[in-house]
């Protein structure tokens, strides 16, 4: 059988012993289908058909408030506006509550990523693909819904307490972006074609400026990649 990856002098990526080799078509589908499906999934989640999400947030939130800081803490609802559903705060002003609040853009941003990320052309390694990409989905998604879910809980009772409600949803917001970091861990450990695909790219780029500029391009493996395997 003829090495394809050789016939169309594509660069070879060999991670722990296996081969990741990514045509272009796929690559350019990832950059442009990524960030679109992450923005169409949330518009999905931002309409009024999918406020379920919004009443299921609110409740669960409300639920752990009082379970572990006896704050009689409940949920407000009026339908008036883009968004319904509000926290009732005693002693404070009632909190409005969107879809941003729910961490679902997180979740649609690395949906949009694991969904679209480049398959290797090689058989072996793309083998599991899918059942790897269903993983990284699914353990990421509860991850990013926990977390969101820990993040207001946190907010809300500092809000109780007297603190200013700009000051601590900015701050604490922010720190709970660190766990993207997390999560980008995880999808190199089960769907490393992330990152090589974007180190892959950088190679086709090296190539077709060596191209342009005349220089020769090396032709073992073309351009061949290693990485230790796992003892």
């Amino acid at each position: 059988m003829k090495d394809n990856s050789k016939k169309n002098k594509r660069p070879i990526i060999e991670f722990e012993g296996k081969k990741y080799i990514f045509s272009v078509r796929s690559i350019i589908l990832f950059a442009i289908g990524a960030p679109v499906s992450a923005y169409l999934i949330y518009l999905f989640f931002d309409l009024e058909l999918s406020f379920w999400l919004h009443e299921i947030v609110v409740k669960q939130t409300v639920l752990f408030l009082n379970l572990f800081f006896d704050m009689d803490a409940s949920t407000g609802y009026t339908n008036v506006g883009k968004y319904y559903w509000e926290f009732i705060v005693p002693g404070r002003s009632p909190i409005g509550f969107e879809t941003f609040c729910t961490g679902v853009q997180a979740i649609c941003v690395f949906a949009g990523i694991i969904i679209f990320t480049p398959h290797s052309h090689d058989s072996a390694t793309k083998e599991d693909i899918i059942w790897r990409k269903a993983k990284a989905l699914i353990v990421s998604s509860v991850i990013f819904y926990v977390v969101n879910i820990i993040r207001m809980l946190i907010q809300i009772y500092l809000y109780y307490k007297g603190y200013d409600w700009d000051d601590i949803h900015v701050s604490i917001s922010a720190a709970s972006s660190f766990i993207a970091a997390i999560i980008v861990l995880l999808l190199h450990k089960w769907i490393p074609e992330f990152i090589i695909s974007i180190i892959y790219t950088g190679t086709l780029i090296s190539q077709q400026v060596k191209k342009l500029r005349g220089i020769p391009i090396e032709s073992k493996d073309n351009l061949e990649l290693k990485s230790k395997k796992k003892s």
